[in-house]
C-alpha cells in the first residue's frame, strides 16, 4: 500500500451500478451483469483476459457466434453497428518505465477512460498478477481532472485521492491518447461472468494534457485487424473453449498502450535511464 490509502472493494457502487455478491447469484441489473469480470465483484478475485488478433473475416465469424451464444452489452449503440466508443489517456514516466517494465512498474498500469460523449471519466488502476487482471476504478467529472495536474494534498475526501497519490508517487504523466470502437457481449452462467469484446478502428496520438479526448486524426493501428478479448473469472469456460476450437483461434500478448508507444515513435529510451 504505497500511499497509505486503503483499497476499497471494487463493487459497482464505485461505478454507479449495483453489483452481484457472488458469481452464482443473478446480477442486480443488466448493466451490472455486462461489466468486465475483473470489475464484477472485488479486486481480491481477479479475472483472466485472453487476447487475440483477428482478421476482419474472423471477427465477423466471432460476432455471429457471440450473437447466438451471448447477450449484447446494453451500452452498444445500433447507429454504431451495435458498438460504442472508448477514449483513454495512458500514463507513464518520462523514461517510460511502464512501457519498459522497469522494476516497480511491471504489474500496474494507470489510465483515464471515457465512454462516448459522456462527461464522466473513470480513473483506473489495472493490476496484473499470475496471468490474471484486477481493475480498480472510480468515476469523476471531467472538471475534476485538473486536480491531477498539481501535487496531491493530505485531503483524502476526494474519491480520486488514492489514484492521484499513486500516480504522483510513481511520477506518472500523460503519454498518449487511444480511441477505439468496441462491440461487447456478455453472459452469466454457472461458470461465472463471461465477457467477449471486439475492438476496431484503433487510433492513437501523443498526449501532454491531463484530459481525455477522442482521437479523430491520430495514427491508425491494426488497421486490417480486430482485437478480441475473452474475459472470465476462474477456469476457461466451455463456451469459449468451443469458440477457440471451432474458429482455430490462437491467443497472444497484445497491448494497445505498447502498440501506441511504438507506433508513435516514443519507445526509444534515453541512455542510462532505467533501474
Amino acid at each position: 500500500m504505497i500511499d497509505g490509502t486503503p483499497c476499497e472493494r471494487n463493487t459497482d457502487s464505485a461505478n454507479g451500478k449495483l453489483a452481484a455478491t457472488d458469481a452464482s447469484e443473478p446480477p442486480a441489473t443488466l448493466e451490472s451483469a455486462a461489466l468486465s469480470p475483473s470489475l464484477w465483484k472485488n479486486r481480491e478475485e481477479p479475472a483472466f483476459e485472453i487476447k487475440f488478433q483477428l482478421s476482419q473475416e474472423q471477427a465477423r465469424q466471432v460476432a455471429l457466434w457471440a450473437r447466438e451464444h451471448l447477450q449484447l452489452d446494453p451500452h452498444n449503440r445500433p447507429e454504431l453497428d451495435d458498438s460504442y466508443r472508448i477514449h483513454g489517456l495512458y500514463f507513464d514516466t518520462p523514461t517510460l518505465d511502464v512501457f519498459h517494465r522497469s522494476d516497480g512498474y511491471k504489474k500496474k498500469k494507470y489510465r483515464l477512460r471515457k465512454y462516448g460523449g459522456n462527461d464522466s471519466i473513470f480513473l483506473e488502476q489495472k493490476r496484473k498478477s499470475g496471468g490474471k487482471v484486477a481493475k480498480r476504478r472510480v468515476q469523476v467529472e471531467h472538471a475534476e481532472l485538473a486536480r491531477l495536474a498539481v501535487a496531491p494534498t493530505d485531503d483524502l475526501s476526494w474519491i480520486g485521492a488514492w489514484f492521484h497519490r499513486r500516480i504522483a508517487v510513481r511520477q506518472l504523466q500523460p503519454i498518449c491518447l487511444i480511441s477505439y470502437q468496441r462491440q461487447a457481449f456478455f453472459r452469466q452462467n454457472a461458470e461465472g461472468p463471461l465477457r467477449l469484446t471486439l475492438d476496431r478502428n484503433i487510433r492513437a496520438a501523443r498526449a501532454q494534457e491531463w484530459t481525455v479526448a477522442e482521437v479523430l486524426d491520430g495514427l491508425a493501428m491494426l488497421s486490417d485487424s480486430v482485437l478480441l478479448e475473452l474475459k472470465f473469472r476462474r477456469h476457461m469456460p466451455g463456451l469459449f473453449k468451443g469458440l477457440m476450437q471451432d474458429l482455430s483461434l490462437t491467443p497472444g500478448p497484445l497491448s494497445k498502450y505498447r502498440l501506441a508507444v511504438e507506433a508513435l515513435g516514443l519507445a526509444a529510451r534515453p541512455e542510462g535511464a532505467g533501474r
